[in-house]
């Protein structure tokens, strides 16, 4: 079993990984915390096993380029993947240098959350086998094409998909489909179907409100607009 450590600030965001983290045969989540200062005090109790951490940039007291550093430095053997909105090429770069086995950019899916811990499950199944390796098999199981990141279910469109994406994530507050059928100019009925899709994928979260008049309306809210992240 891999054991997990959790680093957001935003217990949305943070609940989205511990679900997706849950849905992964091999993973057990140790714990979560919101900032640097306070995993470093969770990784000095000897009882806390660490294998992975799954670690965010930007948080208040320790921000995770600086406890990337500090962490690799004190307790080398912990693997990190980052999972952030940090897109600048010198937070990518720092990243990489100091061994992030992984990198996705927020809002992500969870095809792309499971390639990149299922990825890394397998390299630890191979690299803590006593046996020779050989290229077809790095090739396949420790750097494999990212096909996965890449899949849409039958009917949802890749072009299409991305677009209602875009526009989801400009809105402000709570929305309708009613709403994004024009900006869309999508039909009422295959927009429902990209926006459950995007449901399943912890992009969006959808929430009956019931009115003194009339039926409940559907309003939906983008799972990443209450910070700039």
């Amino acid at each position: 079993m891999i054991h997990v450590l959790i680093i957001e600030d935003d217990p949305m965001v943070a609940e989205i990984n511990k679900t997706f983290l849950m849905k992964i045969q091999g993973f057990s989540l140790v714990g979560s915390v919101n900032n640097g200062v306070d995993a470093m005090s969770f990784l000095k109790k000897k009882s806390n096993n660490v294998d992975l951490i799954l670690l965010d940039v930007f948080m208040p007291q320790m921000d995770g380029i600086a406890f990337l550093e500090k962490v690799k430095r004190e307790y080398n053997h912990i693997d990190v993947i980052m999972v952030t909105a940090a897109q600048s090429a010198k937070d990518v770069k720092f990243a990489l240098s100091h061994g992030v086995v992984d990198y996705i950019i927020k809002p992500f899916t969870f095809e792309r959350m499971a390639l990149a811990l299922n990825t890394y499950k397998n390299r630890i199944e191979i690299l803590n086998a006593s046996i020779s390796i050989e290229q077809s098999t790095l090739d396949k199981k420790i750097f494999p094409k990212n096909q996965s990141a890449n899949f849409c279910p039958k009917g949802i469109d890749k072009q299409t998909l991305l677009s209602v994406k875009q526009i989801v994530a400009s809105q402000e507050g709570m929305f309708s489909i009613k709403k994004l059928t024009t900006q869309t100019r999508i039909s009422r009925i295959s927009l429902k179907k990209y926006l459950n899709y995007l449901e399943e994928q912890g992009v969006i979260k959808g929430t009956l409100q019931y009115r003194a008049v009339g039926r409940p309306v559907l309003m939906y809210q983008y799972m990443f607009n209450n910070k700039e992240k």
